[in-house]
């Protein structure tokens, strides 16, 4: 999937598109990791996993998102204006 910013092409997997597009949908709303994987992924989150952090980098990275992207500790991820 492509996103353009400022002009620019970003290739980003399906994953991440989705991932991008619910984050913007919900801007300014804590996103819990539970909430995202049933969204993004389809399922129920069982456990401990660092999918959703390692998802999270990747945007934080590609789309320039790192001052944007919160992690808000032991809740989840806020996408902030």
């Amino acid at each position: 999937m492509i996103i353009k910013k400022a002009g620019k092409t970003i290739d980003l997997t399906v994953t991440e598109f989705e991932l991008a597009v619910f984050l913007i949908k919900n801007k300014n709303i804590v996103l819990s990791r539970e909430r995202l994987v049933q969204e993004v992924w389809g399922y129920d989150y069982i456990g401990e996993s660092r999918t959703i952090d390692n998802y999270i980098q990747k945007l934080r990275k590609k789309l320039d998102w790192r001052d944007r992207i919160k992690t808000i500790f032991k809740l989840g991820y806020r996408l902030e204006e």
